[in-house]
């Protein structure tokens, strides 16, 4: 399987994904298109879904072929693939690792129980990051928010990720 990124109207990931399923699946039966949410609290809102990579769409398909990408890009709300439409690059290499890692803890991710280790160390102990190790960019002990920067699409992104403190 090849993966690829794509970028969409931000907002319209959900609707693009059914959309894209709705179009290609029967033609293409091997194409999947994921679409990462994350559990997120504020006191304002409480507890909602928020979109783990605003505006990035992932696919998987056995082959990336012409045909294919010219009924993807005739999709409403399609921006580019990446790297570029003229280059479309797979993903591969530390990337594709955390996109199967993603991809293998469902595409709705919960909250994480951690634990902090001495050196600064932070451990997964439950939830969807058991295992995960990531860039680590902050960490807000008084909003229990990680941000992470992933490997994925472009060195510049990052996601915030809520966590539990256990003892």
């Amino acid at each position: 399987m090849e993966y690829y990124c794509i970028m969409i109207f931000t907002g319209e990931e959900k609707e693009f994904k059914e959309k894209a399923t709705a179009i290609l699946k029967e033609k293409y039966p091997s194409v999947h298109f994921y679409y990462f949410q994350r559990k997120m609290y504020t006191e304002k809102r409480g507890w909602f879904l928020g979109t783990l990579f605003s505006g990035y769409l992932f696919f998987q398909i056995e082959k990336l072929t012409a045909d294919f990408f010219s009924e993807l890009r005739a999709i409403k709300g399609f921006c580019r693939i990446l790297r570029d439409n003229q280059n479309p690059t797979k993903i591969a290499g530390a990337a594709l690792e955390e996109l199967k890692f993603l991809i293998h803890n469902g595409e709705v991710l919960g909250v994480s129980k951690v634990q902090f280790l001495p050196n600064q160390k932070i451990k997964a102990i439950a939830g969807p990051f058991v295992g995960y190790e990531g860039n680590i960019v902050k960490v807000n002990k008084k909003q229990k928010r990680i941000t992470v920067r992933s490997s994925l699409a472009n060195n510049s992104l990052t996601f915030d990720l809520k966590y539990e403190e256990v003892e």
